[in-house]
């Protein structure tokens, strides 16, 4: 009885920490989304005292509109934390291209592994579904980290991502293991290393978040991430997921025919697509921060931007470089990639005059492609 009621007393005390650990990020929820209102207010303000000032007054009331920015940031971060802790991870399937997601993922692999001399494989079975019903923003995301986490660990080695699918009902049972040939990991030091800010190397300068969001990703999507390595020889990550297939039975799968990949280059000489960079004033605002080496404002940048998978790849790189704390690097990356989008829209511009009819000036005046228009002489 007295055992019994030491289980109650200690049951009932838990309820009531977790009932009190939940107010108190709802409190901190409450109060992050009203602090906005009075900044909205001082920022409001500035702008309309900016619109009159006198150039002299132009960078004191800048530095204002600065602040209340970093303030901005600092609360949305709260906001997002509370979000989290308040409610599930966001996982929204819908109908995926799963040999697009696998062709767009190689191609970035391909990048993150040249900027360490890596080579990188891909291995897939003759046939896999191609429609499949899953967050595919969410998958990416995952092996993102995973590729990301293998490239930074391994120099002049090799990365490989494994894919394979087997039959169950409706559905299929997709295997995918990344694997590596770098420095391995010593997993009898008794670190958590899917836990939150746990560094897999000290040296490497990582916050530990990657594997922290692969794990709560996968976990929403009910599966789990595994772990398999040895320091000095290389390391291997893998999971499982049960997803209905939406467009064809087993003998129906489609040949896998993957995308030829962009050939390996270095960092610097790294040519993203056209969709691939963000727009222009995204790259001149990270050049500033990143000239001014300010970390916290980078990473909301980086936050900002995540969710779009086509600069999947330019957050990874950015993501990269500031694990790094390498801000000359960064700014030297948003400068470059701000020239080549110009570069690329120039380039656009001119194929457009290009094609548009060209005039030739004749006596009477001028022809468009055998159509004259004609118009009377003007004398003085």
């Amino acid at each position: 009885m007295r055992t019994s009621a030491l289980n109650a007393n200690l049951s009932a005390a838990l309820t009531d920490a977790q009932t009190k650990e939940r107010q108190k990020v709802e409190v901190l929820g409450y109060i992050s989304h009203d602090l906005r209102a009075p900044l909205a207010t001082i920022s409001g303000y500035s702008k309309l005292l900016l619109a009159d000032a006198p150039q002299e007054q132009h960078n004191l009331l800048q530095t204002i509109e600065r602040s209340v920015k970093y303030q901005l940031d600092l609360i949305d971060e709260l906001l997002e934390y509370t979000q989290s802790e308040l409610q599930p991870l966001a996982v929204h399937p819908e109908t995926t291209d799963l040999h697009g997601l696998l062709d767009d993922v190689s191609e970035y692999a391909v990048a993150l592994c040249s900027l360490r001399a890596n080579r990188f494989h891909r291995r897939t079975p003759e046939r896999l579904p191609r429609y499949i019903d899953l967050d595919g923003k969410r998958l990416q995301q995952v092996l993102l980290n995973l590729l990301s986490n293998a490239a930074k660990f391994t120099h002049d080695g090799a990365v490989t991502l494994s894919i394979t699918a087997r039959p169950e009902g409706n559905a299929c049972v997709l295997n995918i293991v990344v694997s590596d040939t770098g420095i391995g990991i010593d997993l009898n030091r008794g670190v958590d290393i899917f836990g939150a800010f746990q560094q897999i190397q000290a040296a490497s300068g990582s916050n530990g978040l990657g594997l922290f969001i692969a794990q709560r990703i996968l976990s929403a999507m009910g599966g789990s991430l595994s772990v398999a390595s040895m320091a000095g020889h290389g390391t291997e990550f893998s999971f499982e997921l049960s997803v209905p297939v939406l467009d064809a039975s087993v003998t129906d799968w489609p040949v896998v025919t993957p995308r030829e990949p962009m050939p390996p280059m270095q960092a610097r000489e790294l040519a993203l697509p056209p969709g691939a960079i963000p727009p222009a004033p995204a790259l001149d605002e990270l050049a500033h921060l990143a000239l001014d080496g300010r970390l916290t404002d980078i990473e909301a940048w980086i936050a900002r931007h995540a969710d779009d998978s086509a600069h999947a790849l330019f957050i990874v790189m950015v993501r990269n470089l500031l694990e790094q704390f390498d801000f000359s690097a960064i700014h030297a990356l948003a400068v470059d990639s701000l020239k080549e989008s110009r570069m690329q829209a120039s380039s656009c511009a001119a194929r457009d005059r290009k094609s548009r009819p060209q005039a030739r000036s004749g006596i009477f005046g001028r022809e468009y492609k055998g159509h004259m228009t004609f118009s009377m002489p003007y004398y003085p």
